[in-house]
């Protein structure tokens, strides 16, 4: 795509962010778009049908994004504080996400599958377990819905946590249900005795 292709539509996705913190979606209009960042209706035609297909642009470039910062975070918490960080910075746009497509939208657009796996493998090398496709996709299901349900809360207001608390909360989580299972798998193969003094 030439250059100037691909700042005109940059230029109508920042359009589209910075009107979005006054009003919804569904309240644009093209004309209001193409004053905020003065280009002429036709350019604005030429690239998009209406401000939903603008729209669906901005939330496959904001995936594309988030991806590739997730690729630069050395730990699973550096990434989910980064996706915290954009969520807040961005919250209008996320949060028309959330009313134009619902929780799922908002989980086709973040990488938390990606996140998930890395929590997960962590705390399974740390445990020095053996990987359990089937049970870890379905803690993944799990966790990716008691995840997506928080942040959906957070990015709507209503989770009065700083984005450092919740991924706290979410390393617990993760860390108790990591250790339920090692316990689990030592009782099922025999490794595990427990007396009344504990463990041994």
């Amino acid at each position: 795509m030439p250059d100037y292709e691909n700042r005109t539509r940059q230029g109508l996705d920042a359009a589209l962010r910075a009107l979005l913190r006054d009003r919804p979606l569904d309240q644009l209009r093209v004309r209001e778009l193409t004053e905020h960042c003065g280009l002429r209706r036709q350019s604005f035609y030429y690239h998009f049908k209406d401000v939903y297909d603008l729209f669906a642009w901005s939330v496959q470039r904001e995936r594309a994004l988030l991806l590739e910062r997730c690729e630069e975070c050395l730990t699973w918490q550096q990434a989910l504080l980064d996706l915290m960080d954009r969520a807040a910075r961005e919250r209008a746009f996320y949060r028309a996400v959330l009313d134009r497509e619902g929780p799922e939208g908002l989980r086709g657009m973040i990488p938390l599958d990606r996140t998930l796996e890395a929590v997960r493998r962590y705390y399974r090398d740390r445990a020095g377990m053996l990987p359990d496709p089937e049970t870890e996709e379905r803690e993944r299901r799990r966790d990716g819905t008691v995840l997506l349900a928080l942040l959906e809360s957070w990015i709507r207001g209503g989770l009065a946590l700083t984005a450092e608390e919740l991924v706290n909360a979410l390393e617990q989580t993760v860390a108790r249900s990591t250790a339920g299972t090692v316990w689990q798998t030592l009782r099922e193969r025999g490794e595990w005795n427990w007396t009344a003094e504990g463990p041994f």
